[in-house]
Parts: C-alpha cells; structure tokens; sequence
C-alpha cells in the first residue's frame, strides 16, 4: 500500500500546484489586458511629444544641450539602465534580457558604467556585476510606478554631473503575445532625427524661438521615452508570463492524468490480487 499512499500524495501535490499556475495565469493575463487598453494613450503620447521635438529640431539645427549631445571630451561617465521583472516564472524573459546586458557591457569594456536597475530580477543580476556601479535602484515596478520611475531616472541623468557620455537601456520589447525581444535602446546622446513629412506639413507658430521651446521639451522628451520603454517592458513580462504559466498548467494536466492513471492501475492490480486470494482459499 506504501505506493499507493506515494501516488496519492503526488496527485494532490500535482493538483496544488496546477492550481496555483492556473490563477497566476488569469492574473497574467488580467494584468496584460489592462495594459493593453492603456498602450495607446502612453504610445500616442510619445509619439506626439518626438514628432514636435522633432518638428522643432527641424528649425534650430544648431541646437545644442548639455545632457542630450554631452561634450565627450569633458566626460566619459556611462549609465546602463536594466529593465527586468518584477518577479520570476516568466519564462526565458530574464535570461535572454541579462544575455543581452552582458554583450552590451562587453562592448563597452574599460568604460565607467553606472548601472541602473528597475525590477527585482534586475537588481539581483546587478548585484552580481561586481565590476560596474550601481547608481540607484527600483526593487518594485508596476503600472502605478512607471511614471515615478521615469521620472526619477531622467531628474538622475540631467542633474549628473559631470554629464553622461551616453545612456542605454536594455530592455524587453513587446513583439506580439508570444514573442518578446530584448534590445538596447541607446538613449543618449540624442539622435537628431529628420522630420518627416506629416511633421513638416503641420508646422506650428510658437511665442519662443525653436532652441529656448527645446530647452523646455528636453526633460519631458526623456521622460516619454523611459516611460514608454519600461511600459513595453511590463506589458511583455506579463505576455510572458502568462504563456509560461499556460505551458506549466498544461504539462500539469499531463502528468495529473499519466500518474492518476498509474494510481488506478496498481490499485485494480491490488484489489483483483486480493480477490484472487481470497476466491483460492474458498
């Protein structure tokens, strides 16, 4: 009976945790759905703040700043912000995201590098980088905070001094449902980007010259574009870890319904043997 008792305690364990994939699977995707109604409004508005920061490029070329172009001889400071989740079972999320970390940082070898990381993963992997300085931190990362922390990282890049050389942030980008991607995206120094011709076609009147509205646009510019990026981030971690809680409920079922088959047989095995005993000795 001993097997049995091992079989039986198997199939409720296998049933606990199929429960528990189960629900963090409706929560993944609860959480992706939510976010997915508000991926419009965050990409619409980053969109519209580059098309007029661009618009305006277009008529002061010679514009210059201090932390958007830093003068690279007076500095050769670098910040690598990593976006990684807030919690694990999502899958290669991670991995693929620190592989990418690494071959960045290689690329950047005998640099100094200051290291951002947002998301628990991220910090855990940051601490293993013992060669390169973390400059601050964000352990939680949700929805509610994605503005905070874009925030605080662009007052942290234009209140540097001196002023970085360049700025990175390695993070996942949202693909479709099931395919997420990490990718470096290089932040700083600003690209000087071509208006184009829906841009240039609706040109507006300012009250302030070209370089002085710049000046203005430039923090709010930097902000847009850390928020959309750690937004696209959280909407795939989500993405993947629903796809990865999926596949754990599904090879749950499998092996629920193999071992409860087991259970069965040795258990018919153990009642037909002893109903052979007993109809031998009548």
């Amino acid at each position: 009976m001993s097997k049995l008792i091992q079989l039986r305690q198997r199939i409720k364990a296998i049933e606990t945790i199929k429960k528990i994939t189960h629900a963090m699977r409706l929560i993944a995707m609860s959480s992706h759905s939510q976010l997915k109604n508000s991926q419009p409004i965050i990409t619409s508005y980053t969109h519209e703040l580059e098309s007029i920061f661009n618009q305006l490029r277009m008529h002061a070329p010679d514009w210059n700043h201090s932390v958007l172009q830093p003068n690279t001889k007076k500095t050769h400071k670098i910040a690598l912000i990593i976006v990684g989740s807030q919690k694990g079972l999502c899958g290669s999320f991670n991995n693929h995201l620190f592989k990418m970390v690494h071959k960045t940082i290689a690329d950047l070898e005998r640099q100094e590098v200051d290291i951002i990381p947002v998301g628990q993963k991220a910090i855990d992997f940051a601490g293993q980088l013992s060669t390169k300085h973390i400059k601050q931190s964000y352990k939680k990362f949700s929805i509610r905070l994605i503005s905070d922390i874009a925030d605080e990282i662009a007052s942290s890049l234009f209140n540097a001094s001196p002023a970085y050389k360049s700025v990175f942030i390695v993070s996942n980008r949202f693909k479709n449902f099931f395919t997420q991607f990490p990718k470096t995206t290089q932040l700083i120094p600003e690209q000087n980007n071509v208006a184009t011709g829906r841009e240039q076609d609706n040109d507006l009147i300012w009250d302030q010259n070209a370089g002085q509205s710049l000046n203005e646009l430039a923090f709010s510019y930097i902000t847009a574009r850390i928020q959309l990026l750690l937004f696209d981030s959280l909407l795939s971690e989500h993405a993947a870890r629903f796809v990865s809680m999926d596949g754990a409920t599904r090879n749950a079922n499998g092996i629920l319904e193999s071992t409860k088959l087991e259970y069965n047989k040795l258990r018919q095995a153990k009642i037909t043997k002893e109903l052979t005993e007993l109809t031998g000795s009548l």
